[in-house]
């Protein structure tokens, strides 16, 4: 076993920090006294809430038969309790019924009410409030206060207990830190005692005792061995010191030499100091300017002021022609700027200059112009300056430009003024590429920005249309029969007078483009599709009708309630016709000028106006016809009006949902066409639609007819009883007999009985979204039992269904909802020969 003293420090110290834990103890039985103080108060909840529960089921009785002096004996009960310093017991309508209070407590104000369920604690006491529960009823309350002695009781014995256990942990601590210091200090001291009779008897002879073999024994060897090594040189320095003094006089006599060295050393490094001042002046002027201009200036002028130059130039360099730009002028005495030929925005060739090796990154300088080859040279010792310096401004080891400075007096820059004017321009380029990096970068930061926002715009058009697939089954199966019926009286003959018919018309017409708004709002999100069939229409006409049709909106309802709003058309004459979608564009006109009637609710005036512009020769389309929508309103904030074309934005409340505007955006963008809008607050607003003049040919529709078809036997099934009622007129109209079903299973049952009779049906009309059997399934089964018979479909989703290609491959054919009477001869047309059959299958 080593002895004690041969242990390492290390080890020592481990020893010590062992003795310490001992002290730490103590702090972990500060942190259990804390816990059992936590605890004790949890406690003392619990037994409080428990005696109130005991007391509180005790009372019942005394509170129903309000028998005070039962209540008062049951809260005597609580003399045993000798911490519960009151208590009360409060009737079902939270009145003080009984109280108690102990004999030797203060006297105590209760409270009028129970004010809570449940424990408190409150400065030096505990309060509980406990309801009383009777057959599910509250039938009252027990309040018990009690004092926190026993808290206090129990916190003095444990700090008693602690006091004891700290003072003998300290004094066991001192003693074993008393014992063990010595096997370190007793080394040391001895040490130290050596090493001061060394210093004082300068007697280098003297040796340390060593104690062990740890780290202070090493020290001491290391210490008597420093003796050894001192006792050596202190030999060979008093030899020194003799052959010293010979070289004395040598030494003396160059010293006057190496003063004069000095002092020229200090001089150029106080120089040099006095130029890094000046560096980090012009650098920091630098950093406070923002453009390129300002920084080049503020350089020039730091150069003329602290570096006394006579005339300072700033040019970039042009690697493409090799030339100079020259972007700052700085020139001190204004005789000889009027002599100078050059200024700022003047352009010089680089090889007339001299500064070419300043390509290579090399600094160029004339110490007398006059002998310097070169025009540039030859301006500068014309005009009086006879020494200059051209300093290359590098960016990525790439020439940037040049900086020049002159002055007037030969060979005047010194080799210091070159390196500074080195440094400078380090610094100079930096700021210029980094000033050119800032622009560059917020220029690309305003296109992101702009980019994002349309973005953003086709994102939030795209979820418009996307939504707008959900609902476009319910609104054409509700449109079905009104558009269907309107069809059929102004094709037949009821007797309706002229204005009759125009109303129907308007009706039929109003129908037609509901159930297009729906389709619309899905192609916000996509380009118009050019094979798309388009009308050749008139703006004109089209805004004329919708003023008719909106006439009880701007004109009659708001003159019912005493305002008046006059409207205005100034219609271009000759104004060409544009190929284009009719109800898109009728809708986005009514959009426009109901939001103009909404925008006038004292009354005012609207504007609708057409104009033709022409363009160039050479552009995609040769003209423009704009209307504008104008009144004299409330107008539009310019933050209003840079959203109010984003749907759902609308600043009506609930009255609006901010689908207008934004389908007048997504019509425009199919037409390829273009919005603009003016307003200011309290001025009123005006759009201006810009359509191109598109020479596409309109799609000329023909009706079909009945010609070349044998009248059909046809199966219509389908669960909306308008709808079936709507086909059969329109199909018994052309001579077919038709024969309606309302499920997809009595269906089946009258095809096949008809099938059984030798009289199967030609034709099978289904609705797709039927209960218990929908319009796939029935489809599926007449083509297992009849491939030959042909499958139509007639459905809400018609148009996308054709659109998506997402068929079903047991239907021959789609059509979409609301039928038209064009829409089914044309189908019919198809398949009408004696022996074929269809299955028009809708949802």
């Amino acid at each position: 076993m080593p002895k004690f003293q041969d242990i390492s420090i290390k080890r020592k110290l481990l020893a010590i920090i062992m003795i310490a834990s001992t002290v730490a103890l103590l702090l972990v039985s500060a942190g259990f006294v804390t816990y059992e103080a936590v605890t004790f108060r949890r406690t003392m909840v619990a037994d409080l809430t428990t005696t109130a529960e005991v007391i509180g089921n005790r009372s019942t009785a005394a509170l129903t038969f309000q028998n005070k002096d039962d209540a008062k004996e049951t809260l005597g009960a609580l003399c045993f309790k000798r911490h519960v310093a009151a208590a009360a017991l409060y009737d079902q309508n939270g009145n003080l019924f009984a109280t108690y209070i102990a004999t030797n407590a203060t006297p105590i104000r209760f409270p009028s009410k129970p004010a809570f369920d449940g424990a408190r604690f409150e400065p030096g006491k505990l309060i509980v409030f406990q309801k009383i529960n009777l057959a599910g009823d509250v039938a009252g309350t027990v309040y018990l206060q009690s004092d926190l002695q026993e808290q206090t009781d129990r916190f003095e014995r444990y700090a008693s207990i602690i006091g004891l256990f700290m003072a003998a942990s300290l004094v066991v601590t001192l003693f074993l830190s008393s014992r063990m210091q010595r096997i370190i200090s007793r080394p040391i001291s001895h040490l130290v005692k050596t090493a001061s009779a060394v210093t004082a008897e300068k007697n280098y002879s003297v040796r340390a005792a060593k104690h062990g073999q740890d780290e202070l024994g090493q020290l001491i060897d290391g210490f008597n061995e420093m003796l050894s090594q001192i006792q050596q040189r202190d030999s060979a320095l008093q030899r020194a010191h003799d052959e010293l003094e010979i070289h004395v006089a040598q030494r003396t006599r160059s010293l006057r030499d190496e003063i004069a060295v000095r002092q020229h050393a200090e001089s150029a490094l106080q120089q040099q100091l006095v130029r890094i001042s000046l560096l980090n002046q012009i650098t920091q002027s630098i950093s406070e300017r923002q453009d390129t201009d300002s920084i080049l200036h503020v350089v020039l002028r730091q150069l003329e002021d602290h570096l006394d130059t006579d005339l300072g130039l700033l040019a970039f360099y042009d690697a493409k022609t090799k030339t100079l730009n020259v972007a700052a002028l700085q020139i001190k005495n204004t005789f000889l700027a009027k002599k100078f030929d050059l200024r700022e925005g003047s352009v010089l060739p680089l090889a007339e200059t001299g500064f070419e090796l300043c390509e290579k990154g090399q600094t160029v300088y004339f110490a007398e112009t006059m002998k310097a080859p070169g025009p540039f040279a030859e301006k500068l010792a014309v005009t009086g300056w006879r020494s200059a310096v051209g300093v290359p401004l590098l960016v990525e080891d790439k020439l940037y430009g040049v900086l020049v400075t002159a002055r007037l007096k030969p060979e005047a820059f010194s080799s210091g003024d070159g390196e500074f004017l080195r440094m400078l321009s380090e610094h100079v380029a930096l700021a210029v590429h980094q000033d050119r990096l800032h622009k560059d970068l917020e220029k690309a930061y305003h296109e992101l920005r702009q980019t994002q926002a349309t973005v953003l715009q086709q994102e939030r058009l795209k979820a418009l249309g996307q939504m707008a697939s959900g609902i476009a089954h319910d609104i054409n199966n509700a449109l079905s029969p009104v558009i269907g019926f309107a069809d059929l009286i102004l094709q037949g003959d009821f007797g309706l007078n002229p204005n009759g018919k125009k109303y129907l018309k308007h009706v039929r017409t109003a129908g037609e483009d509901i159930a297009h708004i729906v389709a619309r709002l899905r192609e916000f999100y996509r380009t118009r599709d050019e094979a798309e069939a388009l009308q050749q229409i008139s703006l004109s006409a089209l805004a004329e009708q919708v003023v008719e049709m909106t006439r009880p909106r701007w004109r009659d309802i708001p003159q019912s309630n005493g305002i008046t709003i006059e409207l205005e058309t100034d219609f271009a004459p000759g104004a060409p016709r544009l190929a284009g979608i009719e109800s898109e564009v009728r809708e986005a006109f009514t959009n426009l000028l109901l939001n103009a009637v909404d925008a006038l609710p004292n009354g005012g005036r609207i504007t609708i106006r057409t104009s033709v512009h022409r363009h160039s020769e050479g552009d995609k389309y040769p003209a423009q016809v704009i209307i504008e929508f104008g009144d004299t309103g409330t107008g539009m904030t310019e933050e209003i009006r840079k959203r109010c074309l984003e749907p759902f934005f609308s600043t009506k409340g609930r009255r609006g949902t901010g689908l207008g505007l934004a389908m007048v955006y997504g019509v425009m963008e199919r037409h390829e066409g273009s919005i603009d809008i003016q307003s200011e607050p309290g001025k009123g607003t005006t759009f201006f639609l810009k359509f191109p003049v598109r020479t596409k040919k309109s799609v000329e529709v023909h009706e079909a007819g009945n010609q070349g078809i044998e009248p059909l036997r046809i199966l219509c099934i389908d669960d909306e009883p308008l709808l079936r009622e709507l086909v059969k007129e329109m199909l018994e109209r052309d001579g077919h007999t038709v024969e309606v079903s309302d499920s997809g299973q009595s269906g089946l049952d009258a095809f096949r009985l008809a099938a059984g009779r030798g009289r199967p049906f030609e034709l099978v009309i289904t609705d797709l979204g039927m209960p218990y059997l929908d319009g796939k399934q029935v489809a599926r089964i007449v083509k297992n039992e009849s491939p030959e018979t042909p499958v139509l479909m007639l459905t809400g989703w018609g148009a996308f269904m054709k659109e998506d290609g997402s068929a079903p491959s047991d239907i021959d054919g789609i059509i979409s909802k609301p039928p038209r009477s064009r829409e089914l001869r044309e189908i019919l047309h198809r398949f009408g020969h004696p022996k074929g059959a269809a299955v028009l299958a809708g949802n």
